[in-house]
């Protein structure tokens, strides 16, 4: 029987989402071998189940319905109607999209000498990683540093019993083979809120739930209010302090019941209870490792776990559990496992949430602020007031810029309408230069664009502080 050669090689990434791309990418910059083992497809979980395919599709819905025309139309017969939309044309785009970014990741990773190897990481002992294939171990390395990058999974609760056509977690939804004329989405998180709305648009009859009493509760309470009034004028239906006792397939339906007594029904049920770090497989324990009492592995600020020469990053070490967040951590990971730069991770970020219609903000909230007892001023600027967005059809939506109304430093900035994660980064360099909010009265935007709006809340809030607070309260 022939024995396996152990491979020695300094760095070595287990994942190949965010985190593990830029890790990788980072220590080959840096001049180690380095080898990346994927269970899945290259680019992870986030490439194939996760944030790319669910924003692929939310564009495809906005594109094939004509979203954002159809404040032109009085007549609404001149737009596409949803039920000439089908599954294979969402299907087809977001199936090209994948491809196309995997083909653009992989040819990345070879250009930076990174070897790719397709198999379920195991440790058998903090240096020594094997690699299967259909329970075939076919590599055994050895590696000096080791990157944790594994990524998440859906969380599957015991009591339900999910079947991937009428009752689904978020991966499954994907491969739903029709738009359901009904669903039910049990959670009003960042993927339950975006996939509803996604579905709403489309024409689906969503019923929205939560055991909140509102949705995305860590928001801004007023761009909540915002998001939740649109999706209600697009026929969703939201529920909030609910929770439910038990899912069950009844014929072609599926019945939820409520801990409350009350019941609906619906064609498709969507669970969606989070997610939780993808270790199963792995063996930790093996390495001297474990998930800590939140579910996830913990490390400190430098990314490393409580093994030394182990480094974590991106979702498996828990929150903020973004993209963008996984990408930077993981490079920081290899930078410091590689004797480079021991800078840390930014103290202040945005957040992206793409429901329909999206959502960015950086910094405080008004309620972080009051319950703080900080004084502040905010600034608004509606959608509306823009002529860019007036122009596009786009007139939903608010930006609002919270600022110290004694030095104007910006405290927040929070947007809800077309763009919003794009025009978020304009907050977020005047925060990082300490610009104050006057820096957007002063200066010249170009005209029409949506980036004037952030001139037209400086000017609402700078306003607001030379009249009486009387006057103020009435939203002069």
């Amino acid at each position: 029987m022939s024995t396996l050669p152990v491979e020695e090689i300094d760095f070595l990434v287990i994942g190949s989402g965010p985190a593990g791309q830029k890790g990788a990418i980072q220590a080959s910059k840096s001049g180690k071998r380095v080898v990346v083992i994927e269970g899945w497809e290259t680019g992870g979980s986030s490439l194939w189940t996760a944030t790319i395919p669910s924003k692929a599709l939310r564009e495809a819905v906005l594109d094939l319905t004509n979203f954002s025309t159809k404040s032109f139309y009085a007549n609404q017969s001149m737009l596409p109607h949803t039920s000439e939309i089908s599954i294979s044309d969402l299907n087809f785009r977001v199936s090209w999209v994948k491809e196309h970014l995997k083909d653009t990741l992989s040819r990345q990773l070879k250009k930076n000498r990174i070897e790719v190897v397709k198999g379920f990481a195991k440790f058998t002992d903090p240096h020594e990683i094997a690699v299967y294939e259909n329970d075939k171990k076919i590599r055994i390395f050895k590696a000096e540093k080791v990157l944790l990058c594994p990524g998440s999974k859906p969380r599957i609760p015991s009591s339900v019993s999910f079947d991937g056509t009428k009752i689904c977690n978020s991966t499954q939804l994907l491969n739903l083979d029709r738009i359901p004329k009904s669903m039910i989405v049990i959670g009003a998180g960042v993927i339950g809120s975006e996939y509803a709305s996604m579905f709403c648009i489309l024409g689906s009859k969503v019923t929205l739930v939560d055991k909140a009493n509102r949705m995305l509760p860590f928001l801004d309470r007023e761009i909540c209010s915002h998001l939740q009034i649109s999706l209600e004028e697009n026929n969703l239906r939201f529920l909030p302090k609910k929770e439910y006792e038990s899912i069950t397939v009844i014929g072609e339906e599926v019945l939820v019941t409520f801990k409350d007594g009350s019941e609906e029904r619906a064609e498709v049920v969507l669970v969606a209870a989070g997610r939780t770090a993808n270790v199963d497989c792995l063996e930790i324990d093996q390495a001297g490792l474990y998930l800590g009492k939140n579910g996830y592995i913990e490390v400190n600020d430098k990314y490393q776990t409580k093994v030394p020469h182990i480094y974590a990053a991106g979702d498996v070490i828990g929150g903020p559990n973004l993209s963008s967040t996984g990408q930077i951590q993981g490079r920081l990971a290899a930078l410091h496992a590689c004797g480079g730069s021991k800078k840390g991770f930014s103290s202040i970020f945005p957040f992206g949430i793409y429901t329909i219609p999206e959502i960015s903000y950086i910094g405080r909230t008004e309620e972080e602020l009051k319950a703080e007892g900080i004084l502040y001023e905010v600034g608004r600027a509606y959608f509306y007031e823009v002529s860019r967005s007036v122009i596009t059809g786009n007139e939903f939506g608010l930006c609002k810029i919270i600022f110290d109304p004694k030095n104007l430093e910006i405290l927040g900035a929070h947007i809800i309408g077309r763009g919003a994660s794009e025009l978020i980064h304009i907050a977020q360099l005047a925060i990082s230069f300490k610009a104050k909010i006057d820096y957007f009265v002063e200066e010249v935007f170009n005209f029409p664009t949506f980036a004037e709006m952030y001139r037209i809340a400086a000017l609402n809030g700078i306003n607001k502080l030379k009249i009486p607070k009387v006057l103020r309260d009435g939203n002069l």
